[in-house]
């Protein structure tokens, strides 16, 4: 069977929804889910639970270290399994990528658009009429001891941490309502059905459909299943359509790319797939924050349940001779709403480095994926995380010593020597779910390069990606807003 639509969007999440959402003031649209829909209006599981039915999930494996990455899977993506943090980076994360078109003053006018600031809206860096609601809660007991903390250590109090060039100490902001996370799935499904779009849950694209070098549609299953292509025995239907956007993430765009003969030369060989277009940096540049959590427990529980998550955040710079703008994060949150089994007591006291150098690789082989992240693989990234876990811990002791928080005997961050606790750093540091990076975009004579400025795939027509993996560089913040953002301005077309 064979069907037509004017835009056909792969992925449902926090770029394909607002991409579908855009592009439907242009003709029909279709948009494809793998994951599930759980019916409208959205369950109370959706909104307020931080641990989700598996089936919300793709888990890829990093070969490397043996950590599960989770991925969103179903309508909102990663906008409905995250935590609704919601930080949009420094203008200098995109006027440092020198792609033209995607300078802050570029990138501004969308993340505006998207949201509807609670606090804020009157503010010239700040949007008023948005789908996705951002806030600053109120802080609970924990949160105010870290700020008499970062007062004392010297660091300043700021109102708004997407403020341009704001740093210190303040209340997380967060896509939130009523409590509730607000991602694409709350926010934009609603008004994207309205304006008409087709919305097809359960359904994966197995590969893209080109008459030559331009993309003309997809071959979909309608199982909900993922992998390299229909089991025996599943239907297969193609969609036509004018354009294509590929909003499938930082692992399954690449991933569609190559299984489409888009991707390096040797790997597609290796797949026995005939190239449309050689591009040697489908999923090269993975790039993720790392974090190390410094896991404790409060004396008290009311401690930590008055906020336990999107409370304090000290965001601050480190020093270095060789890069300017490298960002750390530090901040405290509960660790039982995303493990029910962890006592009340349980906090995870994080230390994040915001700005990395490491870079990992995802491909495809006939055995099936191959991720490696790279975290903390740079010298000067695991130098770096040992500052940052050192700041840490200062806090930390400093909250034991007033009586608040109780250390366990023998911490893994309790190491005198700098060398052997980057090993330890290395060994427990884990993904901040800021996946990324993985469809370059840049100067198209770059070979690094995979998307155009306009985000079209290059050697196509008629294709384009949008969604995390495009980032150059990882921004300074979450990937969430950034995420949104670009899918806005792909529907559009720019």
């Amino acid at each position: 069977m064979t069907t037509y639509t004017d835009t056909l969007v792969i992925g449902a999440g926090a770029a394909g929804l607002f991409a579908a959402l855009r592009a439907a003031e242009h003709g029909s649209v279709t948009v494809l889910e793998a994951g599930a829909d759980a019916g409208n209006p959205l369950p109370d599981w959706a909104l307020y639970d931080y641990a989700l039915p598996e089936d919300y999930y793709h888990r890829y494996l990093d070969l490397d270290t043996g950590q599960v990455m989770p991925q969103g899977r179903g309508l909102g993506g990663g906008s409905t399994v995250n935590s609704a943090a919601a930080l949009r980076g420094q203008p200098w994360c995109y006027d440092s990528w020198g792609v033209a078109g995607w300078g802050w003053a570029d990138v501004l006018p969308a993340l505006k658009a998207i949201e509807s600031d609670q606090q804020y809206a009157g503010r010239a860096y700040h949007g008023d009429a948005g789908l996705i609601p951002v806030t600053r809660l109120a802080p609970g007991p924990l949160d105010e001891a870290v700020f008499g903390w970062c007062r004392t250590a010297g660091y300043p109090g700021i109102e708004d941490h997407n403020a341009p060039g704001a740093l210190g100490h303040a209340m997380w902001t967060t896509n939130r309502r009523d409590g509730g996370r607000w991602g694409t799935w709350a926010g934009v499904v609603p008004a994207a059905r309205a304006a008409g779009v087709a919305i097809r849950p359960d359904t994966t694209a197995v590969r893209l459909v080109f008459d030559g070098t331009r993309c003309t549609g997809a071959e979909v299953t309608a199982t909900g299943t993922a992998g390299p292509g229909p089991s025996r025995g599943e239907a297969t239907e193609v969609i036509r359509a004018g354009r294509v956007i590929v909003c499938a993430g930082a692992y399954g765009s690449p991933e569609l790319l190559l299984r489409s003969g888009i991707g390096p030369e040797p790997v597609l060989a290796a797949l026995g797939i005939t190239p449309v277009s050689v591009l040697a940096g489908v999923g090269a540049n993975v790039q993720d924050h790392p974090w190390c959590l410094l896991n404790v427990d409060v004396t008290d529980a009311a401690l930590i349940e008055g906020r336990p998550v999107s409370g304090a955040l000290l965001r601050y710079e480190l020093a270095d001779p060789d890069a300017e703008h490298v960002e750390a994060e530090i901040f405290p949150w509960q660790l039982r709403p995303y493990d029910r089994a962890s006592p009340p007591t349980r906090v995870a006291f994080t230390a994040a480095l915001m700005a990395p150098r490491s870079r990992g690789t995802f491909t495809l082989t006939p055995a099936g994926r191959e991720l490696r992240t790279g975290l903390l693989a740079d010298g000067a990234d695991a130098a770096h995380m040992v500052s940052i876990v050192r700041e840490t811990a200062a806090l930390i002791d400093d909250l034991a010593k007033d009586g608040l928080v109780t250390v366990p005997d023998g911490a893994w961050w309790q190491i005198a020597d700098d060398a052997a606790l980057a090993v330890a750093c290395r060994r427990v540091a884990g993904t901040y779910n800021h996946h990324s990076g993985t469809c370059r975009l840049g100067d198209p004579g770059d070979e690094r390069t995979v998307v155009a400025p306009d985000l079209t795939v290059l050697g196509t027509a008629g294709l384009t990606v949008a969604d995390s993996s495009v980032l150059p560089v990882i921004p300074r913040a979450n990937t969430n807003l950034i995420s949104m953002a670009i899918g806005y301005r792909a529907g559009s077309g720019l």
